[in-house]
């Protein structure tokens, strides 16, 4: 529980630790941003460096007082959580923060209330907080997480102080991955499809997006540079497991995105673990980059989004697959005869 276990939110980082240094800390913080990027776990480490006993400021929290072991292991007498209960907050809930702001604290320098999801919250609820906020007990701190589309009610941003976190860079999101969710080799391949957030990337287990990933580029390489005729055979083979084909679209993607960062910028091959998404499939990336001319490969990748768009469009699935198909069979024909 120290400030070593965020990754990727450096600003916000900062903001909390200086409180932390000068004593300084405001009586309400609202934590925005998208899920899965570090919000909660921030919360949980600004709250053990309110209660951590270490007599340096700057080094709070210390990660090893009894303060923060309890902080850390959820049961600290003066850290409370208050989270959504079938997506919703209820004023009953609310009610019971109220109690509890309105006693001292047992132990630590503070009462934290860490309230996760406050745009769950519903209008008479965040209206009784609204009143903690407005009468706060002397050694209370309220912690409200938010996502950035859904927040809390403009009366209650206005009475904290807000603490923005933004989509996690890449590398960061590996590291997540790997360090604390044990995704190994498929690390860069769930930060991608996450697109900042550890939360989208762990939509799938690592075993099944190895799989998925699989399964895309066997498709892909049925179709890369062969005659209209298995384009014809593929979509009639995927028409009847479009559900499956759809979440393989993005592995497809990606993989070709690598292919046209190596043919751009050729040294990123060097250091593929930095530059590309299927490192570990160097190989095959290299030789796809020298035999598929550039601009076949824009055009696949140009295909695959104008497919995504049609079935937003709900145009007929089995014509824009027809299409699709023969668009990525298109690519590196010319090269193959």
């Amino acid at each position: 529980m120290r400030w070593d276990a965020v990754y990727g939110q450096t600003a916000a980082v900062w903001a909390l630790q200086g409180a932390l240094r000068r004593g300084r800390v405001g009586h309400a913080y609202l934590f925005v941003g998208p899920p899965g990027v570090g919000r909660r776990l921030t919360a949980s480490v600004f709250a053990a460096g309110l209660q951590c006993t270490a007599s340096d400021g700057a080094g709070r929290p210390c990660g090893q007082c009894d303060e923060c072991d309890a902080t850390a292991r959820r049961v600290h007498p003066d850290v409370f959580r208050l989270e959504p209960v079938d997506d919703k907050i209820l004023i009953d809930q609310v009610r019971t923060l109220q109690q509890r702001a309105s006693l001292k604290a047992v132990r630590g320098r503070y009462k934290v209330f860490i309230v996760e999801g406050i745009g769950a919250a519903t209008e008479q609820a965040q209206n009784a907080l609204l009143k903690v906020l407005e009468e706060p007990a002397g050694d209370a701190v309220f912690i409200l997480v938010a996502d950035e589309g859904r927040r809390p009610l403009p009366t209650i941003v206005s009475r904290c102080l807000t603490i923005r976190f933004g989509p996690l860079r890449r590398d960061d999101a590996v590291r997540v991955l790997e360090e604390k969710f044990d995704y190994g080799s498929a690390a860069p391949l769930a930060a991608a499809l996450g697109d900042g957030s550890v939360e989208r990337a762990r939509h799938s287990g690592p075993d099944e997006l190895l799989e998925q990933r699989r399964k895309a580029l066997a498709l892909l390489r049925e179709l890369l540079g062969r005659p209209p005729s298995a384009a014809a055979v593929q979509t009639e083979l995927w028409y009847k497991e479009r559900d499956e084909l759809v979440p393989l679209l993005d592995f497809m993607e990606l993989y070709l995105r690598d292919v046209l960062l190596l043919q751009q910028v050729p040294e990123a091959a060097k250091d593929g673990e930095a530059w590309l998404v299927n490192f570990d499939l160097l190989d095959g990336l290299s030789k796809d980059a020298r035999r598929l001319p550039l601009g076949d490969v824009v055009g696949a990748l140009e295909a695959l989004l104008a497919f995504r768009r049609r079935l937003g469009q709900n145009v007929g699935i089995r014509s824009a697959l027809a299409v699709l198909f023969l668009e990525l069979a298109r690519t590196g024909r010319a090269a193959a005869s």
